[in-house]
């Protein structure tokens, strides 16, 4: 399902800002909210632009011991969220991407002492803003 919002651009008159919010499960096949995930975060993005921070956090502070996340993105339909990790850990820097289109569920690990940055570029219509669903759950290794 997918649901659009025009709104009035405050301070400019005739402006005009899309809104599209996430799809529903029953079109993508996934379905976050049966995954006991412990976080969720609804927010939105400018489309075809890189966002920081879209996991709700501008900085990640790892703990003393290794672990993974599992994350499920909810976004709307034909749409396609591309995701980016940074991870830094003892001088060294990684990068996790996940392009693929739809839904997803997907999983990133991190080493001890680590600090890791989320960016994503949501694809979409110009001049629009797009709703997505962050859900996470933290995992030992």
């Amino acid at each position: 399902m997918k649901r659009t919002i025009s709104l009035l651009a405050a301070g400019v008159l005739g402006a005009t800002l899309t809104v599209t919010s996430p799809a529903s499960a029953a079109t993508s096949g996934i379905d976050c909210t049966a995954g006991d995930y412990t976080r969720v975060v609804n927010s939105y993005v400018p489309s075809n632009v890189q966002r920081p921070a879209i996991d709700g956090r501008q900085y990640n502070i790892g703990l003393s011991f290794a672990y993974d996340y599992e994350i499920c993105l909810d976004i709307p339909d034909g749409e396609t969220f591309t995701i980016e990790i940074r991870i830094w850990n003892n001088g060294n820097q990684t990068t996790f991407v996940d392009d693929r289109p739809g839904d997803k569920i997907f999983r990133y690990s991190l080493e001890p002492d680590s600090f890791w940055q989320v960016y994503g570029t949501l694809t979409g219509p110009g001049s629009t803003y797009i709703d997505y669903s962050w859900y996470e759950k933290q995992l030992t290794s």
